[in-house]
């Protein structure tokens, strides 16, 4: 009675520790919550990477599926000319440090020239493709997923257009669902005057000559003077939306946006806006368009993001809404554009739609002293989100002269944001508003579960196995021959675009045969796979050796007197099979005792009843 006093006591004192770590790990996800910094990225949830100049710039953000961070930056590798930048692509891995599988350890130099702004996009295969300006044109390189210039784009990799004459600025770029490249900026023609340049390519590198290069001025935004394409989007039809700002004759500044038609040859869409140009001028003075601050909503409707200043005395946030038609949408602050004075200069550089309907802007905060990192959250009508920060603001004093010109939203919430601290590229993430999660339980399939017994006890291969007993056994035989079992879960009932954010296994036992195995064989280990151990559902003797996807096993610990639990950490999340089946395979870490005993624990398998099988406990969310 003592002994099963002491194990009781034992037991408790675990699922005590459990309860403490999960309330650890809930009170570090809460740190990361609502706009503040996330300590679990960087140092303290800021990364600061010199990118080699004395005044380097993160200035556009990519995602990666795998979670993954690519960061495009710009170096001043020229100290004697500080308007010469070279772009830079920087590739970090899901907590902040770079990865050393890309590029020259984790960096790389885009062989597009140095002149300014240039945006980066993922493809679908993993490919990355980063466009910028090559002095008189446009210049766009592909690079494989390591970081490797792609020779089968363009000439060595390099595509251009351009006509050799007038200087080009960039703008933005987007990527079809065909892999075709549109590229967006501005063309310096001579007399100060700057119209909309346009080119697309196809996915090869050449040039789509149904598209061709396309030049607009005043003919398509009447009494224009200066233009500037700062943004470029899809619609879910394939239409092109341009956006930007643009200087009349008479000094007024406006905010621009033009839609594209689609084939057979682009041309402002005259069904868009109500001036039959397919365009829409809204004036608005001292207006200036965030670089690449264009996001269409999951309704259609185009947000754009920028700054409006007071002839040089005070800036501020400027967040413009219009419909999918190109009317300004009256349901944002009443008239389709908010200014938000934050009482300092507050510029706006780059914005995000969040599923729920909300509005992210970054940008910078800013006096004669200092310069900070900005991010404001709108709800869906323009009003600030009190919820997120200090009243619907964040403002980060990094210890230096701070800003952020990009961001990006992770698909659990989170909020990245690229820019410049003390002349080194700086990005920061921070905590955001994860999306509501779903629970599915799944249990072991009775016919695809069971035990394997070892052949002899230095053969590591399978001899015998059951696969009808509604027991399975983990341990040694009394020829210490090792027990090692499988549980089989048909988990294909899971979205195929779940993002995964828990996984639990549990087992309950229902005896122990000789010695509990916990006490001489060290840590029970859950073998995971991604699919099924010898490429047969049913359980086989070669299970036993069978390769598991993941190198880093995971262990059972015990949740209740009874029942054991491993939760799947998170590298083996991803192992999960969406797609059809996940096996685990059950092993202690010494496969013997060398006692000749019999030293084995019982667990239930699904041929028990249903409240006894194992289950697989799986939280996810969609995007």
């Amino acid at each position: 009675m003592k002994a099963n006093n002491f194990l009781l006591s034992t037991m408790q004192r675990a699922f005590f520790v459990l309860i403490l770590l999960a309330a650890l790990i809930a009170s570090t996800s809460a740190l990361a919550a609502g706009g503040t910094l996330d300590p679990t990225f960087g140092t303290s949830g800021v990364v600061v990477t010199d990118l080699g100049g004395p005044s380097d710039t993160g200035i556009n953000i990519v995602l990666q599926p795998d979670g993954k961070i690519i960061m495009a930056g710009l170096a001043q590798l020229d100290e004697n000319n500080p308007y010469y930048k070279t772009p830079v692509i920087v590739r970090y891995n899901s907590n902040g440090t770079l990865d050393s599988t890309f590029g020259i350890g984790g960096q790389l130099i885009v062989d597009i020239g140095g002149y300014g702004p240039y945006r980066v996009a993922l493809r679908t295969d993993g490919k990355l493709i980063a466009a910028g300006a090559m002095g008189s044109g446009f210049g766009i390189a592909r690079y494989t997923g390591s970081g490797i210039l792609d020779n089968t784009f363009g000439i060595n990799g390099v595509a251009t257009v351009g006509d050799g004459e007038f200087t080009c600025i960039f703008g933005d770029l987007a990527i079809q669902p065909d892999g075709k490249i549109v590229v967006v900026g501005t063309q310096e023609t001579g007399g100060h005057t700057y119209p909309y340049m346009i080119a697309r390519f196809n996915e090869n590198g050449t040039l789509d000559e149904d598209f061709r290069v396309k030049i607009f001025d005043d003919t398509n935004f009447p009494g224009s003077l200066q233009h500037f394409a700062r943004g470029v989007a899809l619609q879910s039809d394939g239409r092109i939306i341009i956006s930007g700002n643009m200087m009349s004759y008479e000094g007024d500044s406006n905010i621009t946006l033009g839609r594209l038609t689609t084939e057979p040859d682009p041309w402002f869409d005259p069904t868009f806006g109500t001036n039959g140009q397919g365009t829409v001028v809204t004036p608005l003075d001292g207006f200036q368009h965030g670089p690449g601050a264009l996001a269409i909503q999951a309704d259609g409707k185009i947000v754009i993001a920028g700054t409006i200043s007071d002839s040089g005395l005070n800036d501020n946030l400027v967040l413009a809404r219009y419909t999918s038609s190109g009317l300004l949408d009256t349901s944002l602050g009443g008239s389709g554009i908010v200014i938000t004075d934050l009482g300092r200069n507050e510029a706006g550089n780059d914005l995000a739609v969040q599923t729920d309907g909300r509005i992210i802007v970054v940008g910078q905060s800013y006096n004669d002293a200092s310069s900070d990192i900005l991010l404001v959250r709108y709800n869906s009508d323009g009003s600030l989100d009190t919820s997120f920060g200090d009243a619907g603001k964040v403002i980060s004093d990094l210890g230096g002269s701070d800003s952020a010109l990009s961001m990006a939203l992770q698909p659990d919430g989170k909020i990245l944001a690229a820019g410049a601290k003390d002349g080194d590229a700086v990005l920061a993430r921070y905590g955001g508003t994860p999306p509501p999660t779903t629970t599915m339980t799944f249990q072991s399939k009775a016919l695809h579960d069971g035990w394997i017994l070892e052949s002899s006890e230095f053969s590591s291969v399978g001899g015998t196995l059951n696969r009808t007993a509604t027991t399975f056994n983990v341990g040694d035989d009394l020829k210490d021959k090792q027990y090692r079992s499988i549980i089989s879960f048909n988990t294909a009932t899971l979205p195929d675009n779940a993002i995964i954010t828990a996984v639990q296994v549990n087992i309950k036992r229902q005896g122990v045969v000789g010695t509990d195995p916990f006490t001489t064989h060290g840590a029970l280990l859950l073998d995971i796979r991604n699919g099924l151990f010898s490429n047969d559902l049913n359980v086989s003797l070669s299970d036993f050796a069978a390769a598991a996807s993941s190198s880093t096993p995971e262990t059972f610990v015990p949740q209740t007197y009874t029942w054991y639990t491993a939760n799947l950490s998170s590298s083996n999340l991803a192992l999960v099979n969406k797609g059809g089946v996940t096996q685990f395979r059950l092993r202690f870490n010494l496969d013997d005792n060398d006692d000749l005993n019999a030293d084995y624990i019982k667990f239930f398998s699904g041929e028990a009843i249903s409240a006894n099988q194992p289950q697989l406990i799986v939280t996810y969310f969609v995007p």
